[in-house]
């Protein structure tokens, strides 16, 4: 399996096990996966595009699919495509998602690293593992601050067992007795996988998340033997993965229906 597909195959993976966590679904159909949680949060709804488009024609038929099956759905969700899979017609390609009601919102970097960098040390920095409902909160109410959503729609989406249990070494970082920063790696099979990693917007810049980060990856890797570790960055995060050893496979344009993204009233 060449990098790009592995890539894309264990961003459905993932995806997959937070839907199924959530009591959700995982729908695969000739060119895309389905991984709809069926949350209010449209980051654990997500369609993917999976697999080589050739052309505008084949993508048109794609995201007809994708049409069917977010029809009757209840909540908005979130529609990834891999930039090394589309057409290299990009102005069209653009065109083409825009005509379909697709607005990007991002960009995700699908990255790798063989063996992470060692510790990190922050000073003052205490690491608590995510073992509790406080904990898990806690998670979720970081990562609502960093993606700027409501806090209850990351618990709805995080504040569940299922997601928290063995092979999840997840952990907040408290600084002052608050807690401020948060990471979480999952042993998956045969690779560690990255994500969750967040900062309250008033501690960045402090090292935090990355300290935290490598706390996370060494104490998954020291349980399992495993080193090699995925993971999806955003485009903020992406230069500090580089910083520890992770280098870019391939990028993943996001994009969000242009319903939820409009500001009212707009045309």
């Amino acid at each position: 399996m060449d990098e790009i597909q592995e890539s894309n195959e264990i961003f459905h993976e993932v995806w997959a096990m937070y839907a199924q966590g959530l009591g959700g679904e995982v729908v695969e159909k000739p060119g895309l996966v389905a991984a709809w949680a069926g949350v209010q949060w449209p980051m654990v709804n997500v369609v993917f595009l999976a697999g080589p488009i050739q052309n505008v024609f084949q993508l048109r038929s794609r995201l007809d699919s994708v049409a069917v099956y977010t029809k009757g759905k209840k909540q908005f969700g979130m529609l990834v495509a891999c930039d090394s899979w589309l057409p290299s017609t990009r102005p069209e390609v653009a065109a083409l998602f825009n005509e379909y009601g697709w607005v990007q919102i991002s960009e995700g970097a699908g990255m790798l690293c063989e063996k992470p960098t060692a510790e990190v040390s922050v000073q003052a920095l205490e690491y608590r593992r995510v073992d509790s409902k406080e904990l898990r909160q806690a998670a979720a109410d970081i990562n609502a601050a960093g993606y700027g959503v409501p806090a209850e729609l990351a618990r709805e989406a995080l504040d569940t067992e299922e997601l928290w249990g063995e092979g999840c070494f997840g952990y907040v970082g408290y600084f002052n007795g608050q807690p401020v920063a948060t990471s979480t790696t999952y042993v998956r099979n045969g690779y560690l996988y990255v994500a969750l990693v967040s900062t309250l917007p008033e501690f960045r810049s402090r090292s935090f998340a990355k300290a935290i980060t490598i706390h996370s990856i060494n104490e998954a890797s020291k349980r399992s033997g495993l080193q090699r570790t995925m993971l999806h960055a955003t485009p903020m995060a992406r230069s500090m993965y580089e910083s520890l050893g992770f280098r870019t496979v391939t990028t993943f344009p996001m994009f969000l229906p242009v319903g939820l993204v409009a500001p009212a009233g707009a045309h």
